[in-house]
């Protein structure tokens, strides 16, 4: 009787674990990414581009950091470990791009063997061509090669923003990222200035084609990766 009846304590005890790990189990738990990122992403491979934004990497003899990361509403920081466990990051590239320098000259005088990590930092304007995308849980990373053949990822980060994690906003990160030509580079260079009052036409002409459009009577949203434009009977009276 003893024994059979440590023997259900012990059943029970086991049935209560794996129900409470159930339970446990968060909702926003992401396996896999929809087919619908999956698209966006598949069609940017393969596709020449110009930097928006400028790109560092760490190339270390063996391997490297790639130090890009864009999140959504358009931001950029520059992140990596180097020199033992320190921890660098910049929202400017030339910043943390010399920084690591600092970091790698101080990490080769201590190496015996001589050995020396390099900083790449792609400009603005450089073009490269989008060899590889991949849609991770967090992330989706965009593996690219400058023309003279040097590697780089830039990462698409969502850890902190899950619920933006979607092929509309995947698209507005390509977009805020990446121009298709140089004209469109070179319309972005010049400082964007809007103010209340300007026609649909002329917000066309500052910041281009947007992303989405949505037409509510009297009312129009233009939707662009670093904006959403609000007219009313064809006046801007808004922006967010």
């Amino acid at each position: 009787m003893l024994i059979a009846g440590l023997s259900m304590i012990v059943k029970a005890g086991f049935a209560g674990v794996l129900l409470a790990s159930s339970v446990a189990l968060p909702s926003t738990v992401v396996f896999a990414q929809s087919s619908a990122v999956k698209k966006a992403c598949k069609e940017m491979e393969g596709r020449d581009f110009w930097l928006k934004v400028a790109v560092v990497r760490i190339q270390h003899t063996i391997g490297g950091i790639d130090a890009t990361n864009v999140y959504p509403g358009g931001k950029v920081y520059y992140r990596a470990k180097f020199g033992g466990f320190r921890q660098m990051q910049s929202t400017s590239a030339e910043d943390f791009a010399e920084e690591a320098r600092g970091v790698a000259e101080t990490e080769a005088n201590k190496n015996q063997l001589g050995l020396r990590s390099h900083v790449r930092h792609w400009e603005r304007g450089s073009q490269v061509r989008i060899h590889r995308v991949r849609a991770k849980k967090r992330e989706v990373q965009v593996d690219v090669t400058e023309d003279g053949g040097s590697k780089s990822r830039i990462r698409f980060k969502f850890d902190q923003d899950m619920e933006l994690y979607d092929a509309e906003t995947v698209r507005e990160l390509f977009e805020f990222t990446f121009a298709n030509n140089e004209a469109d580079l070179a319309g972005a260079e010049e400082t964007v200035k809007i103010t209340l009052g300007m026609s649909v036409d002329d917000i066309r002409k500052l910041k281009g084609k947007p992303s989405s459009e949505v037409n509510l009577g009297i009312k129009l949203i233009l939707i662009y990766s670093d904006m959403r434009l609000i007219f009313e009977s064809g006046k801007l009276v808004d922006v967010h």
